[in-house]
């Protein structure tokens, strides 16, 4: 679930619709644009840094002057008076260079103006005991010892005179002003920002937006249910920043950063499906598992890859998660209860369906939670039954069950039928083994006595048939069934249902083929059975 973000003064709200993200800071340029600043920042650069070079020697031949003639008592002040009368003369004598410094530094005005436009201002903040004050980067202690006066304090203590000058009487912070993009130019862009680091860089807000509101709907639209709620598993803002015009290579496109924050990567592997390939070769070979490759290519279907066809095999991995909470509105099956009911018709281990169940149904309304299009939770709201279930019945055998060995004496093994081919007639050149009983096609086919399953299978002649031993070299044959229900292996008693008969194997139609075999050779079914 989304987390609630504490919003700052100096933010402002993305006021979208649903939308969990926002944009702070955002400046406004004053006087020029940012194109025009840019160029004019690149042309006087030069005299800028020259401008506060001299500035600097200057400032610095003052606090020379008057570091040498600050002394704590009267008698040195005077001297410090007299003292500015050869510096003035020395001035005088050196008009002309003044002039040009002070043209120069005229240019550098203008250098400042622009630049200012691109630099962070440093504003004077006062919070109880403590004020930031902005001063230039070369601070002497007579203009430290006027920004104090300024506030109405004293100073103790003054330290570090160079980058930074902090003076510090428990009232007073001097702080100097910080340069964020240490370039001379930088290219300004809305940045869409994910846990506190920059995904991309986009020329407009519109488009950090867009790229936001294709990714909602890529696992919002279309769905059946209703969407209650979207938003993002992490923080997502948009934040105007300044990126250094050496390191800036393009803006982001709004196509490839929506396929960047979807897979997590723009690294791409393809792989041509060769002959004879599928997905579980093809995993084994790149060392992948198969739910892997389903989840790199989530429009292929597994079992429709062609010869040729491209798949990748980059496994996305979402920057931006995508949570949606759906009302989803559906009926539910209620399972029916069965019931047993005891019958002696039948054997012990029978069964037979006496009443057949009836699911019931139920309507829900259901609050799904989705991540990424992938359910991850679900509250039912609300649920009302339908129709009710209705129970099945079903008897259950008690009698107990012949012997599951041979008595000797067969019985028919189907309850109907006409015969259609006796025991050995001449077919095809060659005589029947059997008798053909025609009957509807899935009866009833049952042991003729009990004994052992010794083959329950297929062939092309014979179908599906079974083959038991009845002991004392006698077993019965049934062929060309449509399902088998026993297995090689298994005993099975007197009139045990064993088959549905079928039209299979060489068959001209729906029909029993029964033999008796005596140690092996096949004997005419009528000398045993009482048909």
């Amino acid at each position: 679930m989304g987390r609630k973000r504490e919003k700052a003064s100096n933010k402002h709200v993305y006021k979208k619709p649903n939308a969990k993200y926002y944009v702070k800071g955002s400046p406004k340029m004053g006087g020029l644009s940012d194109s025009a600043s840019k160029v004019i920042a690149t042309a006087l650069y030069p005299f800028y840094f020259a401008g506060k070079k001299i500035n600097g020697l200057i400032m610095s031949a003052k606090s020379n002057v008057q570091i040498g003639s600050h002394e704590k008592n009267t008698s040195r002040l005077y001297r410090v008076k007299n003292k500015f009368e050869p510096i003035k003369s020395t001035a005088i004598k050196y008009k002309f260079q003044i002039a040009g410094v002070v043209a120069v530094l005229a240019v550098s005005v203008i250098g400042f103006a622009a630049l200012n436009a691109l630099e962070p201002k440093v504003e004077i903040a006062a919070e109880k005991k403590q004020h930031v004050v902005s001063i230039p980067k070369t601070v002497t202690a007579v203009e430290s010892e006027n920004a104090m006066k300024a506030t109405g304090e004293t100073t103790e203590t003054a330290t570090n005179l160079t980058d930074e000058v902090v003076i510090t009487n428990e009232s007073i912070t001097v702080q100097l002003p910080e340069f964020k993009v240490m370039s001379f130019a930088s290219v300004k862009t809305h940045q869409l920002v994910v846990n506190d680091h920059v995904v991309a860089n986009f020329k407009t807000e519109d488009e950090a937006n867009l790229v936001l509101d294709q990714l909602k709907s890529k696992f919002s639209a279309g769905e059946a249910t209703e969407v209650k709620e979207i938003y993002f598993s992490e923080d997502v803002k948009i934040e105007l920043g300044y990126v250094d015009i050496m390191k800036f290579t393009a803006y982001d496109t709004v196509e490839a950063a929506l396929d960047f924050i979807v897979k997590g990567t723009k690294e791409e592997i393809k792989h041509v499906v060769a002959k004879g390939e599928n997905y579980w070769v093809i995993s084994q070979y790149y060392g992948i598992s198969p739910s892997d490759l389903e989840k790199a290519n989530p429009d292929i279907k597994a079992e429709m890859i062609q010869i040729g066809q491209e798949i990748s095999l980059v496994v996305p991995t979402p920057i931006i998660s995508v949570v949606t909470v759906e009302e989803a509105s559906y009926t539910d099956a209620i399972a029916f209860e069965v019931q047993y009911e005891e019958s002696d018709s039948l054997y012990k281990g029978e069964s037979k369906t006496k009443v057949s169940g009836v699911y019931g149904e139920r309507a829900v309304v259901a609050e799904v939670i989705k991540e990424n299009g992938k359910e991850i939770g679900r509250k039912i709201l609300s649920e009302n039954v339908v129709s009710e279930p209705q129970s099945k019945v079903v008897y259950k055998g008690t009698k107990n069950p012949p012997p599951k060995m041979g008595s000797g004496v067969l019985k028919n093994p189907i309850s109907r039928g006409v015969f259609t081919s006796e025991f050995g007639v001449w077919r095809s050149y060659r005589r029947h083994t059997g008798i053909d009983i025609g009957m509807k096609l899935g009866s009833n086919v049952s042991a003729a006595d009990g004994g052992v399953v010794t083959f329950s299978g297929y062939s092309k002649s014979y179908g599906r048939y079974i083959i038991i031993d009845h002991g004392s070299n006698m077993t019965t044959l049934y062929a060309h069934n449509s399902s088998l229900l026993v297995n090689k292996g298994e005993k099975v008693f007197k009139g045990q249902l064993i088959a549905y008969s079928g039209n299979t194997g060489n068959s001209t139609g729906p029909h029993l083929h029964f033999e008796v075999r005596i140690n092996g050779v096949p004997n005419d079914p009528r000398n045993y059975v009482n048909f």
